[in-house]
């Protein structure tokens, strides 16, 4: 199999901002069932309140603070994803893009898989034991995952 190719500047530009409206949009969504549910839990007080209808309401209620962590938990995602250093690098650190095991990775952010150009990366938290095993490391050397050794293919 072909080595994949380092990516350039632009496309971990493209990779970095990719994953930066994924987030705004996953903390957009979140803030709007939060406004949703808000709205649901509240009844009007001019109208004629059937039980029925104050059960969903307090149903909406309970689900609330529900999507108010998951809207707090994407703030801090995209808060982090704004702290750190995308800069040019040939030694993974939190910021980097790095490839092994033919999958990409961007280094110090949670994220699911999401695509650039055609080609899939994922987030790799910054207290994942992955995280740690490859800091510091360049394009060539190896590490350990569970019980297998697995060579760095790049670092960007």
């Amino acid at each position: 199999m072909a080595e994949p190719q380092t990516p350039d500047a632009d496309t971990k530009r493209r990779v970095v901002d990719a994953l930066t409206e994924r987030v705004r949009g996953e903390l957009a969504a979140a803030q709007a069932s939060v406004e949703a549910e808000q709205a649901a839990s509240e009844l009007d007080p001019e109208d004629v309140v059937r039980a029925d209808d104050q059960s969903q309401a307090d149903d909406a209620g309970d689900l609330k603070p529900l999507f108010e962590r998951s809207a707090s938990r994407q703030r801090e995602i995209l808060d982090a994803i704004e702290a750190l250093d995308f800069s040019e690098t040939d030694v993974a650190r939190p910021g980097a893009v790095i490839g092994f095991d033919g999958d990409r990775y961007v280094l110090g952010v949670v994220s699911d898989a999401f695509e650039v150009d055609g080609i899939t990366y994922e987030g790799i938290a910054p207290d994942a034991p992955v995280a740690a095993a490859v800091d510091g490391l360049r394009a060539g050397d190896s590490f350990t995952v569970g019980t297998r050794t697995v060579r760095l293919e790049f670092v960007s």
